[in-house]
């Protein structure tokens, strides 16, 4: 069974079918050739839409929609204002203001896609414009695109607590000290390499006391959103769902009315992405899902937690193991595939060797998202270049010392799990299981 339905997957994935309609056909194969007197498509769809069927990820389409109308009603511009006031003047201070604004959007956004396209569109051009390359403009906010899955709201988060059944509220605590690390981390990184390169800041348009305090209270709305948001859920006053609703009608008044730069033809026209990305991404996690019960129904899950812990029983290996395959498995498929399909496989073997799930799952999200800027699929990176418009080689030489900061970043939050965990239990998180 296991063979017919991983079989039929390759042979598709081979075929670039899309990936969800890839394990779709799988699951109907499967079904088809071992259930052949059973209604084999009631199965498939009721499989499908339970699996979807969750509180929890009505979360997803509010938070593409925030993200769409901060990029559409001057929001993400504002973010980016105040950024650059913080950053401008030092050595690479586009590039550090580049990175900045990657945080302010993930702290609303929950996606890189989304934060490489908003942030990139705005910050590229200048960054261009004032002597930068255009393949490291774009590495820049490749690197920094990581950063929005991680730092909260995430969605590939809510994918992995929906699926492992860990508290969504704990995840978004434990992404917040390792998403503004990984920002450091490349704040550094960019200093360094901006000096060697002769990037230096915007010393001739350095703000007076004056400029600075116009900028920061024409952007005031915009800050206040990640604190409503963050804020609310932080103190329990509603769900991350209900976060999300509140976020897009809070961006909504924004825009409108603070900003006046939303017209109703770009409101739709955020609705239209929201909505069509949202529903790739239910039907992915449907699919997914339905793949993933088939392959715990024949125990797959346990017996590949069984064969590695046969083949050593050190907990440094086999969570290098791990890691290894996350990283393999980030270069070909995108964050959330990864987490529904992998997710409930190699979760169980880190509880086995003593790792919290809370932990794994930042680890999971972190290493999967730096899969995003890492060929040959790279998502984010691809993203990056259509906006730098610059060739592949180009973008890849200047991402790839910034995946190497990257990951030795992981490496550290793997060594010394307090660094994730020190936020969440100072508000109250035990591990039961």
């Amino acid at each position: 069974m296991i063979g017919t339905m991983l079989g039929v997957l390759f042979v598709c994935l081979l075929g670039t079918v899309p990936i969800a309609v890839s394990l779709g056909l799988s699951c109907v194969a499967t079904f088809s050739v071992f259930n052949a007197g059973s209604n084999m498509t009631q199965m498939l769809a009721q499989s499908t839409v339970t699996s979807i069927d969750s509180f929890s990820l009505m979360a997803i389409p509010f938070f593409m929609l925030v993200g769409s109308l901060m990029e559409r009603g001057g929001i993400a511009k504002k973010l980016v204002d105040v950024a650059e006031m913080l950053t401008g003047t030092m050595p690479g201070g586009l590039g550090m203001a580049a990175i900045v604004a990657s945080m302010f959007f993930a702290a609303i956004s929950g996606s890189g896609p989304a934060t490489a396209a908003a942030i990139g569109g705005i910050m590229i051009g200048a960054m261009t414009a004032q002597g930068y390359s255009k393949g490291y403009s774009g590495a820049l906010i490749a690197a920094g695109s990581t950063i929005g899955p991680v730092i909260p709201p995430s969605i590939p988060m809510i994918m992995y607590g929906v699926t492992i059944g860990v508290s969504v509220s704990y995840m978004f605590i434990a992404g917040i000290i390792p998403g503004v690390l990984m920002g450091v981390a490349l704040m550094i990184y960019n200093y360094f390499a901006s000096k060697k390169r002769g990037y230096k800041g915007n010393e001739t348009k350095a703000k007076t006391a004056g400029e600075k305090a116009v900028v920061l209270k024409e952007a005031i709305p915009a800050i206040l959103m990640p604190v409503i948001i963050l804020g609310g859920i932080y103190s329990g006053v509603f769900t991350p769902t209900e976060s999300a609703v509140i976020g897009v009608v809070y961006a909504i008044i924004v825009a409108v009315f603070v900003y006046h730069h939303l017209s109703w033809k770009a409101f739709c026209q955020a609705m239209f992405d929201a909505t069509i990305t949202s529903a790739t991404i239910m039907i992915l996690f449907g699919a997914a899902n339905t793949f993933g019960r088939i392959l715990t129904m024949n125990r797959v899950p346990t017996m590949i937690t069984d064969w590695m812990l046969s083949i050593t029983s050190s907990r440094a290996m086999i969570m290098l193991m791990i890691n290894i395959a996350l990283l393999i498995i980030g270069m070909f498929l995108d964050t959330i595939s990864s987490i529904v399909l992998f997710g409930p496989i190699f979760a169980p073997i880190a509880i086995a060797i003593g790792y919290d799930p809370l932990h794994f799952g930042i680890i999971m999200v972190i290493n999967l998202c730096i899969g995003m800027i890492t060929p040959p699929m790279g998502g984010n990176l691809f993203v990056a270049q259509r906006v730098s418009k610059t060739s592949f080689e180009e973008i890849f030489k200047d991402t790839f010392p910034m995946i190497i900061v990257l990951y030795i970043l992981l490496a550290l939050l793997i060594i010394f799990p307090e660094i994730t965990m020190f936020l969440p239990k100072l508000l109250g998180y035990t591990f039961t299981g």
